[in-house]
């Protein structure tokens, strides 16, 4: 018995070595596949698919030529990416490019690539890459390729550096990399497949375009990809007739994720067991237009004041179902320059009357307060404003939502109660733009000067200045900043619903935890 024992002893270790070597293979190969960041490095089930809902169908897939907000929304970020992005408090942040050193004078940018870089068919993406893709936009005239038209020459010094040097200094430039301007194309895979950009992408984000059709796009994870994998394997982006048609199909189980526009949308999905509403806060802005035309009463400095300490616009802000939060100046959270200036036209009814009585009763002519169904409630509070706080004779005259926006664009009313995309809408305070024509020389001498800084934090702060002038003049009404709404399962989660119009984040998309 003795000798059985300690022959036993003698090759257990061996037993427990292998066993202990077989159990680390396995453990070692499993954080292997987990990748650094603690998911499967292609972000889980290869076979996991999901359905997107949308209403804003891309006319084309050629985003260096088409404009529309359906394909920045549905391939910036998740197909195409840029050289920078935007960071808290609309700073600039590292994405390709992983930092950068200007020149004191503003003229030079020096940028240095994140390591292992590639496109979705795995080809480097060095900056040699990255020169040939901004020297096309610019040669060719893609969409944004005026925010670089200060570029004198784009050149790589390595292959993981290149520089950008200036004719004059542009604070812009940084922030224009986090746009249209800042894509980058594969564009020597294109060029080989005869520039068929209408209908295959190019890009180097998470995802690819497998296919496209009259109703729908077909995105399939890049598995190239060379930063965190895609949760999903294939995600189809369906494209609806109107947000009844949609609604309709997140209610019938349809979609796993629906992007309403509308927030009587996302309140009707709110109500429906199996779903989940989120919202951030969007581009879009409704505001009370004033057109400052000679012959409109809001030329009048005064008249544009008194309108707004007449108009509750905290109160409005608080009550819209579609309101992320009140907004009284030109540029909006998301965009660089904006400040809080919710203090400047307190509500005030009093004031405001008091405004009023410098005016005979007669100065004012009968005037419209233009707006569409889906502002028709709002609309009816201000006319009542108008007429019985200010005797102002105002008449409310609804409209279709695409009247409304071709009368307020070519400068067709007196004010309109609408909703603007927000995109560099400030910039139409700066020309005389018909749509408000509205000019203040000293808000032009600061949109001026804050051109001229050699650094985006000098533009950022002047352009807050701009902001409180053309505020401070009520070159209108503005009122509040509207949500962007991320319907989705409940089982579903992963998809950022800030700034969702403009840039669907679909590479988080996955079983909620």
């Amino acid at each position: 018995m003795h000798t059985r024992e300690s022959r036993g002893a003698r090759v257990a270790p061996w037993i427990v070595f292998g066993a202990i070597v077989a159990v680390a293979a396995i453990v070692a190969a499993f954080l292997l596949l987990r990748g650094h960041d603690g998911e499967l490095p292609w972000g889980g089930d290869r076979s996991r698919e999901y359905t997107v809902g949308l209403t804003d169908q891309p006319t084309s897939l050629d985003i260096r030529t088409n404009d529309e907000r359906g394909v920045e929304q549905a391939l910036v970020g998740s197909v195409y990416e840029t050289l920078l992005t935007s960071g808290d408090d609309v700073s600039v942040a590292a994405n390709l490019v992983a930092r950068w050193i200007p020149s004191t004078d503003g003229l030079r940018y020096s940028f240095v690539l994140r390591d292992g870089l590639t496109f979705a068919d795995g080809s480097a993406l060095d900056a040699s890459a990255v020169v040939a893709s901004l020297q096309r936009t610019i040669a060719d005239r893609h969409v944004g390729y005026e925010e670089l038209g200060d570029v004198a020459e784009v050149r790589n010094t390595d292959a993981s550096q290149f520089t950008i040097t200036l004719r004059k200094p542009n604070p812009r430039l940084l922030w224009a990399l986090t746009g249209r301007a800042g894509i980058i194309y594969n564009v020597a895979a294109a060029q080989r497949a005869g520039d068929d950009y209408a209908r295959h992408t190019y890009g180097s984000g998470p995802f690819d375009v497998a296919g496209s059709d009259g109703s729908s796009i077909t995105l399939t994870r890049n598995d190239h990809y060379w930063g965190r994998k895609a949760a999903a394997s294939r995600i189809r982006l369906a494209y609806y007739k109107d947000e009844a048609a949609l609604a309709d199909a997140a209610e019938a189980g349809d979609l796993d994720v629906a992007l309403p526009r509308e927030a009587a949308t996302a309140q009707r999905l709110a109500k429906h067991d199996g779903l989940r509403v989120d919202d951030g806060v969007g581009m879009r802005q409704t505001m009370l237009a004033l057109n400052n035309a000679q012959e409109s009463p809001f030329s009048d400095v005064q008249v544009r004041q008194l309108t707004r300490y007449a108009i509750d616009a905290a109160g409005i802000a608080k009550t819209q179902p579609g309101s992320a939060a009140q907004l009284s100046g030109p540029i909006g959270r998301l965009q660089p320059g904006y400040v809080d200036l919710d203090d400047l036209f307190p509500y005030d009814e009093a004031k405001a009357a008091s405004m009023r009585a410098y005016f005979p009763y007669a100065y004012f002519h009968e005037f419209t307060v233009l707006t569409d169904e889906t502002h028709r409630a709002v609309a009816e509070r201000i006319t009542t404003t108008f007429n019985d706080v200010l005797s102002m004779p105002a008449t409310l005259e609804v409209v279709d939502t695409r009247e409304l926006a071709r009368r307020v664009a070519d400068g067709d009313y007196v004010c309109a109660l609408v909703t603007l995309e927000g995109v560099d809408d400030y910039r139409r305070f700066v020309d005389g733009s018909p749509m408000f024509h509205y000019q203040n020389g000293e808000a032009q001498r600061i949109y001026e000067d804050a051109l001229a800084k050699p650094d985006y934090n000098g533009y950022r702060e002047r352009m807050r200045d701009f902001d409180r002038v053309v505020s401070q003049d009520a070159a209108s009404a503005w009122l509040y900043e509207n949500k962007d709404f991320v319907v989705t399962k409940t089982s579903v989660g992963g998809v950022p619903a800030e700034n969702s119009s403009w840039r669907l984040r679909l590479a988080g998309l996955a079983p909620r935890s």
